[in-house]
């Protein structure tokens, strides 16, 4: 079985307003709905997912907010599982809290994680992931989405320029970011047994990297950004 963990936390400082943006109401194909949903509906419309969690902040959980919303998929997308896990305070403990509650469920072989606060999936590049979600496995057990870095970089030291990267080595990161999920389980006992586990990583990338597993790559779309300040919106 294929699982989506859709990460819905963070507090959108960033962003301003009262509400995170993960819960602004958008007009999608003709209807009003929040940010997450359109996210959530663009992904089980493309791909062969069969349950899907949604890793919200404690105060959705039951509320009017979240649970109609998981109800109303379940009526448009029969056969699929939708569940809610409380999201961690950093992006590392919310993916584990995602992790734990598909613990509960047996079969499962294939994970897709995607933040909710990316919206922008154009067809051609869900067909790219759903093309590489099926070559996910244990010798292919993670992969991420990618964009060239097209800005020069630089590593600075307060207010000092220390050094220019090479560009060319350095790519973006997106999401979804795929993984094999029996690996990754068994890469992360051994971790913990050894007490070689850190406790915080920026993405799962990163995560299976530091476990000691191969992470391939594949093509990324300009038009995947993350919703960070109002003019992404835009």
């Amino acid at each position: 079985m294929n699982v989506l963990l859709l990460l819905m936390g963070g507090s959108g400082s960033r962003f301003g307003g009262p509400t995170p943006k993960q819960f602004l109401e958008l007009e999608h194909e003709g209807v009003v709905r929040p940010l997450f949903e359109v996210t959530a509906r663009r992904l089980l419309s493309a791909l062969p997912i069969d349950i899907a969690i949604f890793v919200s902040p404690k105060n959705t959980a039951g509320s009017a907010v979240l649970n109609p919303i998981l109800e109303k998929l379940a009526a448009d997308f029969h056969g699929r599982q939708f569940r809610y896990a409380a999201a961690g305070v950093t992006r590392f403990g919310s993916f584990m809290s995602g992790v734990n509650a598909l613990r509960k469920f047996q079969g499962i072989e294939r994970l897709l994680v995607h933040d909710a606060n990316r919206p922008y999936l154009a067809a051609d590049f869900l067909q790219r992931v759903g093309k590489h979600l099926a070559l996910i496995s244990p010798s292919y057990p993670a992969c991420i989405p990618v964009m060239p870095v097209v800005d020069s970089i630089v590593r600075v030291d307060g207010a000092n320029v220390v050094t220019y990267e090479n560009r060319a080595e350095l790519n973006r990161v997106q999401t979804p970011q795929l993984l094999h999920f029996n690996t990754f389980q068994e890469a992360e006992t051994r971790a913990l047994a050894r007490g070689q586990l850190a406790m915080d990583f920026t993405d799962e990338g990163s995560l299976c990297l530091s476990l000691g597993l191969p992470v391939q790559t594949f093509a990324g779309d300009a038009a995947n950004v993350k919703i960070t300040y109002p003019e992404d919106l835009k």
